[in-house]
């Protein structure tokens, strides 16, 4: 049996298969390595992860591609983590985007995209990323993500330049004034999420054109800084993944329109063409 793992700052998705077709996915907390150390990440694992496994198949091979985890060291604090819960498993640690370009386009080349809690994008030969324009992250961009069009929000209200209708709304279903939101940024753990979280009640008034000039300037923003700075991006497939993308790709398709691409698909989750990729000639 052997294990894909897909995690971004806000979940972890873990898929365990084999190829007599057994199949099982759950959801622990995200890892983020820039977040969390070694040893939080391992008893993560120990109290979200071992307790849900079936532990009467042996697990050979993890396959964790994570976000965050661009670095060798920053690799390395998850692969400790995982080999010290599983000192007799293959553990294989790398980032999240090399998961995107596997999952949108297998072999074949194309720039692979991920607009989730956080985005980042990349040109994949079809083996390797070859470029990648650095994302920097929720607080120097991380352009078209969730976190990003949460922070616009949360702009806005604290700016007093909501629409009074969407204003009163929010203050309707939700608690957080301006003190909290400047709090939950700059003082408490896990600013991504706490801003991507907004993403559901934006995803519900995407109607309103206030809120959809938000995640049109967002993904605008995207293909400014990142998107065409890349040599040729009109000439190779585009994909994207991740929840913000898929729960506003109306938007993010006419804004790549607007740009002269097409893109080609977008997907949730990678986690059903991970495991064929696996599973195949690539375990």
């Amino acid at each position: 049996m052997i294990v894909i793992a897909d995690s971004g700052t806000t979940k972890t998705t873990w898929q365990f298969v084999d190829k007599d077709g057994f199949n099982q996915r759950f959801n622990t907390v995200g890892f983020n390595p820039y977040y969390q150390d070694s040893d939080n990440i391992y008893n993560n694992i120990v109290t979200g992860l071992i307790p849900n496994m079936d532990m009467s198949r042996p697990l050979t091979h993890i396959f964790f591609y994570g976000a965050g985890c661009e670095q060798l060291d920053k690799r390395e604090q998850i692969a400790g983590a995982l080999r010290k819960a599983f000192p007799k498993t293959d553990v294989w640690v790398n980032h999240d985007l090399l998961a995107a370009a596997r999952a949108l386009f297998g072999d074949e080349p194309g720039l692979a995209c991920i607009s989730g809690t956080g985005s980042n994008t990349c040109i994949y030969n079809g083996k390797d990323i070859t470029r990648n324009v650095y994302s920097g992250g929720l607080f120097l961009g991380d352009e078209g993500s969730g976190g990003y069009k949460g922070k616009l929000f949360v702009r806005a209200y604290i700016r007093e330049l909501l629409p009074t209708h969407l204003r009163k709304m929010y203050e309707e279903e939700n608690s957080d004034r301006t003190a909290d939101m400047i709090d939950s940024v700059y003082l408490k753990d896990f600013p991504s999420r706490y801003l991507a979280s907004f993403m559901p009640f934006i995803v519900k008034n995407l109607t309103d054109p206030f809120m959809k000039d938000l995640v049109r300037s967002s993904f605008k923003d995207m293909f400014d800084n990142c998107i065409t700075k890349y040599e040729g991006y009109k000439e190779v497939p585009i994909g994207f993944i991740g929840s913000t993308a898929y729960y506003t790709k109306d938007i993010l398709e006419e804004v790549g329109h607007s740009y002269g691409v097409t893109i080609s698909k977008i997907i949730r989750n990678p986690m059903d063409s991970l495991s064929e990729y696996h599973l195949g000639s690539h375990n």
